[in-house]
C-alpha cells in the first residue's frame, strides 16, 4: 500500500484565512496531480480542543510542517510554540538515528523585514532560486493577485511540491511527540535573543532625565472599586508609598494625574533602573535560575525583574506596533533585531511597557489606541505595564480589577527647593533668582502649593530669572505657574510643514471657553475640601445655558482634562483639580473677569483669605493698567500662547444636490458647509433642515409639481438667492416676507399677476419671472409712493 505523507500548516490564525485556504487549495491540486507520493493535510477538527490556541494542529505528528512566515506570525501567531515542538522533534531524531531530520519548510507568506531567528534561517533554504516576486511580495499578495502573478506563482508552487517530495522520500522521519513531551519543549526562537537584548539595552536611553528628588505616590485599589463605598460612606484613605516602590502595586498600574505632575520623568526613572540593573538571567532577562519572574522589587533592582524597557509615546497620534518598537526606541539596533523579539520578551515577562502621552492622542483616535493597548496586554499577561494619563478617554469599565490607580503626590517644600537648586546651579543669575523666589516662598503658602508640581516650579524660576531688575508681582508668578501646566493646542505646536494628524476633532473648544469653564468649575467647588469632585456636580457646574457657546458639558469637561489640568475620573464618577492652590487661582481669575451677583453670593459663603487677597491684587493690577487681561499666560520667559484659536474651517462643497430628506440630514451630520443646495423633486422637512445648514447662500428647487408654497425661510440668515425651476403649481410666496432673500427667480411662472405681497419682503431686491409666452403678460403691481419695491423683470420664453 502506497504511504500517505501527512503535512500540517503553521500560520497566524485569524489573518488572511480566505487567502490561506485558497493557497492551500491550489497546493492540494498540485500535489494530487503531480504523480509523486501521496500527501494528506492534517485538518483540525471542527470543535477546537482546549490547548489548540497554544500551537497549530498537527505540528507534533506531521511528516512535514509548512510554516507561513510573516511579521504577524512571529509577533502574534503560534511561531514560538510550533518551532519549539519542531526543534524538540529534530533533536530527538538526531539522538535516535544520528541524522537530524528536517520536518519544516518555511515559506514567505509576507516579507519579514527583520532577521529571521536562527532555527528559521537555517531551515529556510527554499528562498534561494525563487522568483523575485516571491521574496519581495510573498505568497499572500501573489495569491490575492493570482492573475497578475500567475507565472511566478506557478513556479513557486512547483518548487514547493518538489521540495515536499524530496523531504518525504529522502529524509529521515521526525519522531512524533505526545502531550507530555510537547509540554516540555524548550523555546527555540529565543535561543539567539540574549545577544540582541544586550545590544538593545546599550542603544535605548531614557527620553527624559529623572528628577533629582524622590517622589511619593498616592495609591488606591483596583479601578472600578474606588470612589464612594457601596453604603455611600467616604472612600478609604489612599495608600502612600515611595515612587521607587511602584512595582509593588502590581503588574498593571494606571498613573493618573494632570499635565506637569512629572509622570514622564517617573517613567524615565523606571527606564533608568531597568538599564542600570546588571543581573542577567540565562536568556538575558531578569529571571531566576528556575526561569520564574521575580516578584515585586525594591529600589535597588530592576522593576518587576525586567531589564528591557519599552517606553512608548503616543505623541505622534498612536502607538507603534510590536515589530516597530525597536525602530522607535533604538533605531541603530533595528537591523539586527530577530523577528518577533519584542513579542517574546513581553510574552515571557522579561520586558515591561511604559505608555506616555495618551492624552495627546486626538479624541477621535483615543478609543482605537486603547483598544490596541488592551488587546496587547490581554495577549501578553506576564508583561508589566504602567500607563500615564489624565483619565480622559480611559475605558474604566473594561479595566476591571486588573489595574491599580496611583498618582504622584505634590513635591514637599524641601523637595521644591532641591529641584529649583538643581536648575539654578548652572548660572549666577539663576542662583540670584532662586534666592528671591525662596524668600517669597517663606511668606506665601499659595505660591509654595503651586510649586508642588515640577512644571510649575520650573516656570516660577524662569519668571523670577527674567525679571531680576524689579520684583515680580505675586499675581504674575501665580499666573506663570498655572500657565505652565496648560497643554498647548496641536495647531500651535505643529510647524507649517508638519503632516496632519488623522482623526483630529473638527470642532475644538477654544481656549477662552476652556479658561472660563475651568474658572467657573473651580469657583463652584471652592468649598470642597476633597480633591475628588462628584462627576454629577462637575457637570451641573458647567451646564449653564448659553455660557460656553453651547458646548456639551461632557465634552467640555473632557477638554478641560486635556488642556487645563483637571483630572478626569481618577475614580468612578469623580473628577479632580490638581491642588487647592490651582483651584484658588482659577476661581480668583474667573471672579476678576466675570463679576456677577451669583459669584458674589458664592464668594460670601466661602471666603478663604488667600482667595480674597489674590482677587484684590488681580482687580487692582488691572485697574491700574486700564485694561483687563484674561489670558492665563506669563509675560516673561519663553512664549506660551494661550489665545483663543479659531476652529479649523469646516469641510465645504461648492454645490450639493439632494433628492430626499435623508440626503439633507447626511449633510447635517457631516457638518459640511454648502453654499448652494439643489433640491430635485419632493424633499420633505426643508423648513426644519435648511436653517441648520451652515453657509447656505443659494437654494434651487427643481422638478416638483407638488410644490405649492415656498418652505419657511425665516431661520436661514445667510440665504440670499432662491431659484424655482419647473415647479408649475407654485403660488404662495409669503415665506419671503420673513427671510433675508435678495434675489428670486421662477421659471416658469404661470400666467398670473405678480403677488402684491412681494413688496412686504424687506430684503428682496430683484425678481425674475419667466413665462411660457402663451397667455397674456402678467401685470406688475405698482408700489405706493415712497415704497421700496423690488425690481420685477418678466421675460417671455420664445417657442419655435
Amino acid at each position: 500500500m502506497e504511504p500517505v505523507y501527512r503535512y500540517a500548516v503553521s500560520y497566524a490564525h485569524g489573518r488572511d484565512e480566505a487567502w490561506v485556504a485558497r493557497f492551500l487549495d491550489e497546493l492540494r491540486l498540485r500535489l494530487d496531480s503531480g504523480g509523486g507520493p501521496r500527501f494528506g493535510r492534517l485538518v483540525p477538527p471542527a470543535a477546537p480542543s482546549e490547548g489548540q490556541e497554544e500551537g497549530s494542529y498537527g505540528v507534533r505528528t506531521a511528516d512535514i510542517v509548512l510554516a507561513l512566515c510573516s511579521p504577524a506570525y512571529f509577533n502574534e501567531g503560534p511561531a514560538q510554540r510550533d518551532w519549539a515542538v519542531l526543534a524538540l522533534r529534530r533533536s530527538l531524531g538526531q539522538a535516535r538515528t544520528g541524522i537530524s531530520p528536517q520536518p519544516v519548510l518555511p515559506l514567505v507568506w509576507e516579507p519579514v523585514d527583520r532577521l529571521l531567528p536562527g532555527p528559521v534561517a537555517t531551515a529556510d533554504t527554499f528562498s534561494a532560486g525563487q522568483p523575485t516576486e516571491y521574496r519581495s511580495l510573498g505568497l499572500a499578495l501573489m495569491t490575492m493577485q493570482a492573475t497578475r502573478y500567475r507565472r511566478a506563482l506557478d513556479r513557486v508552487l512547483d518548487g514547493i511540491v518538489a521540495r515536499m517530495t524530496e523531504m518525504a522520500t529522502a529524509g529521515v522521519p521526525a519522531p512524533e511527540l505526545d502531550d507530555r513531551f510537547a509540554g516540555e519543549a524548550p523555546d527555540a526562537l529565543s535561543a539567539d535573543d540574549a545577544a540582541f537584548t544586550e545590544r538593545f539595552r546599550k542603544e535605548v536611553a531614557p527620553v527624559l532625565p529623572a528628577l533629582p528628588v524622590a517622589r511619593t505616590l498616592s495609591a488606591r485599589g483596583a479601578s472600578g472599586t474606588q470612589g464612594t463605598e457601596p453604603d455611600g460612606s467616604a472612600p478609604q484613605p489612599d495608600h502612600v508609598l515611595a515612587a521607587e516602590l511602584l512595582p509593588e502595586l502590581g503588574r498593571r498600574i494606571l498613573l493618573v494625574g494632570p499635565p506637569g505632575a512629572g509622570h514622564s520623568t517617573e517613567l524615565a526613572r523606571l527606564v533608568g533602573r531597568a538599564l542600570d540593573d546588571a543581573a542577567s538571567g540565562p536568556n538575558g532577562g531578569g529571571r531566576d535560575a528556575a526561569g520564574a519572574v521575580p516578584g515585586p522589587t525594591g529600589a535597588g533592582r530592576a522593576p518587576w525583574g525586567c531589564r528591557i524597557p519599552f517606553v512608548l509615546s503616543a505623541r505622534s497620534g498612536g502607538l507603534p506596533r510590536l515589530d516597530g518598537m525597536v525602530p522607535t526606541l533604538a533605531p541603530l539596533a533595528a537591523p539586527q533585531e530577530p523577528a518577533g523579539w519584542a513579542a517574546r520578551q513581553l510574552r515571557s515577562g522579561r520586558a515591561f511597557l511604559a505608555v506616555d502621552d495618551l492624552d495627546a492622542v486626538p479624541a477621535g483616535n483615543r478609543a482605537a489606541v486603547w483598544e490596541w493597548l488592551l488587546h496587547l496586554l490581554e495577549t501578553h499577561p506576564e508583561a508589566p505595564c504602567v500607563i500615564a494619563t489624565n483619565g480622559t478617554g480611559v475605558p474604566w469599565t473594561r479595566l476591571g480589577d486588573a489595574f491599580r490607580i496611583a498618582g504622584l503626590r505634590p513635591l514637599s517644600a524641601d523637595d521644591v527647593r532641591t529641584l529649583l537648586d538643581s536648575h539654578a546651579a548652572t548660572s549666577p543669575e539663576g542662583r540670584q533668582a532662586l534666592a528671591v523666589l525662596l524668600r517669597q516662598f517663606d511668606t506665601d503658602p499659595l505660591l509654595v502649593g503651586l510649586a508642588g508640581r515640577p512644571a510649575a516650579a520650573t516656570a516660577l524660576l524662569r519668571a523670577a530669572d527674567a525679571s531680576l531688575a524689579s520684583p515680580v508681582p505675586r499675581y504674575r508668578l501665580l499666573r506663570a505657574a498655572v500657565s505652565a501646566v496648560w497643554r498647548r493646542a496641536r495647531e500651535e505646536t505643529a510647524g507649517p510643514s508638519a503632516p496632519p494628524v488623522p482623526g483630529l476633532a473638527a470642532h475644538q473648544v477654544p481656549d477662552s471657553v476652556l479658561r472660563a469653564a475651568s474658572g467657573r468649575l473651580a469657583l463652584t467647588v471652592l468649598g470642597l475640601d476633597s480633591a475628588r469632585i462628584p462627576l454629577r456636580a462637575a457637570l451641573s457646574a458647567l451646564r449653564t445655558p448659553g455660557a460656553f457657546d453651547t458646548v456639551p458639558p461632557e465634552r467640555l469637561l473632557a477638554a478641560l482634562a486635556d488642556r487645563a489640568g483637571v483630572v478626569f475620573r481618577p475614580g468612578p464618577d469623580t473628577v479632580a483639580f490638581p491642588s487647592p492652590e490651582v483651584r484658588t487661582f482659577l476661581a480668583a481669575h474667573h471672579l476678576a473677569h466675570a463679576p456677577g451677583a451669583g459669584n458674589d453670593e458664592l464668594l460670601g459663603r466661602h471666603t478663604p483669605a488667600e482667595l480674597v487677597e489674590l482677587l484684590d491684587q488681580l482687580r487692582s493690577a488691572e485697574a491700574g493698567t486700564g485694561a483687563g487681561r484674561s489670558v492665563l499666560a506669563t509675560s516673561v520667559g519663553p512664549p506660551r500662547r494661550l489665545s483663543a484659536g479659531h476652529p479649523p474651517p469646516r469641510p465645504a462643497l461648492r454645490r450639493a444636490g439632494v433628492r430626499s430628506s435623508a440626503e439633507v440630514h447626511a449633510l447635517l451630520r457631516a457638518g459640511t458647509a454648502v453654499p448652494e443646495l439643489h433640491c430635485s423633486g419632493p424633499v420633505d422637512g426643508l423648513a426644519e433642515t435648511l436653517p441648520r445648514l451652515p453657509g447656505l447662500r443659494s437654494l434651487v428647487l427643481t422638478d416638483d409639481p407638488s410644490l405649492l408654497a415656498l418652505p419657511e425661510l425665516a431661520g436661514c440668515r445667510t440665504l440670499r438667492s432662491v431659484r424655482v425651476l419647473r415647479c408649475p403649481n407654485l403660488r404662495d410666496l409669503t415665506a419671503l416676507e420673513s427671510s433675508t432673500v435678495m434675489f428670486l427667480d421662477i421659471d416658469p411662472w404661470p400666467d398670473l399677476p405678480v403677488p402684491d405681497g412681494l413688496r412686504r419682503a424687506p430684503w428682496l431686491s430683484r425678481v425674475n419671472l419667466v413665462t411660457d409666452g402663451r397667455g397674456p403678460r402678467p401685470t406688475a403691481v405698482h408700489a405706493p409712493p415712497g415704497t421700496v419695491f423690488p425690481e420685477v423683470r418678466i421675460r417671455r420664453r420664445l417657442h419655435g
